[in-house]
């Protein structure tokens, strides 16, 4: 018997005309088609939600919102709203291969003791057929193992790759408190709730990478050490406030430290 669960797709846009139809239309023509697609249109003053409404396919639903709330609300939204048994989160940027959904749907059903599974992506700027060089991290960790490993240190999962089982990200979502790295938040909590993020190793996804993008800008101009530990001080708190503490914890506590002192330093080096 195939198995064939009820899936959603959740995809936030803000002021995405020139790319939302791309990415749409991958979801649309995908090999796997008992989906949702839940198109959350963050307050766009551009004409995304005129590109939202030419799609006559019942399975797109639109949340609109009059005002920007950004994107950790408008994820947890979607979330909330998911009807189906897994998560596949789109960016309105990416194109998603047209096997995406199938592959992971069909991983997850495989795996039941897997919460979250990501992919590899491949990277580009304008013309996916001309694709730059892509993440290293996320190239050399793939196990279960390579990935919380690297998570206690530093994130090495692209988010727009991820399919999550709807259960865990409802009871889990995104902290508002974590903007620019809500993602990597999210994953240290669940691997500090004992739940198992793999990843498969084939891309599934063309990532699409925009230099002068507000959250690139903002993270590009940031010091990148002392950013993980803001992160991971929020995320220990977090984990102190409901008495858990495990290895995976600890590990993060003494992350914290290099952190710290690599973010010093580089603070020191860029003021002489």
């Amino acid at each position: 018997m195939v198995l064939n669960p009820f899936i959603s797709v959740l995809l936030p846009a803000y002021n995405a005309e020139k790319f939302l139809k791309e990415a749409l239309d991958s979801i649309i023509n995908q090999t796997y088609s008992n989906f949702e697609c839940i198109v959350i249109n963050d307050g766009s003053t551009d004409k995304t939600q005129e590109i939202i409404d030419a799609y006559a396919d019942p399975r797109i639903k639109c949340i609109l919102h009059k005002e920007n709330k950004g994107l950790i609300e408008s994820l947890n939204e979607g979330i909330l709203s998911a009807k189906g048994v897994y998560i596949v989160r789109m960016d309105a940027d990416d194109i998603a291969f047209e096997n995406r959904i199938q592959v992971q749907v069909d991983y997850m059903e495989s795996n039941p003791q897997i919460a979250a599974v990501g992919s590899h992506a491949i990277f580009f700027n304008e013309n996916k057929a001309s694709p730059i060089e892509n993440w290293a991290l996320d190239q050399k960790t793939n196990t279960q193992s390579e990935i919380k490993k690297t998570l206690i240190w530093e994130n090495c999962l692209i988010h727009p790759s991820m399919c999550f089982r709807t259960n865990v990200v409802k009871h889990l979502l995104y902290d508002l408190n974590q903007k620019n790295y809500e993602d990597y938040d999210l994953w240290l909590r669940m691997i500090a709730n004992k739940y198992a993020i793999s990843k498969i190793n084939e891309p599934l996804l063309y990532y699409r990478v925009q230099l002068h993008s507000i959250t690139q800008s903002s993270i590009r101009k940031s010091n990148f050490y002392l950013s993980k530990v803001i992160v991971k001080i929020r995320f220990l708190r977090n984990c102190i406030s409901k008495a858990n503490f495990n290895l995976f914890i600890l590990g993060v506590f003494i992350s914290l430290f290099f952190d710290s002192l690599m973010g010093i330093a580089k603070k020191i080096k860029s003021n002489k």
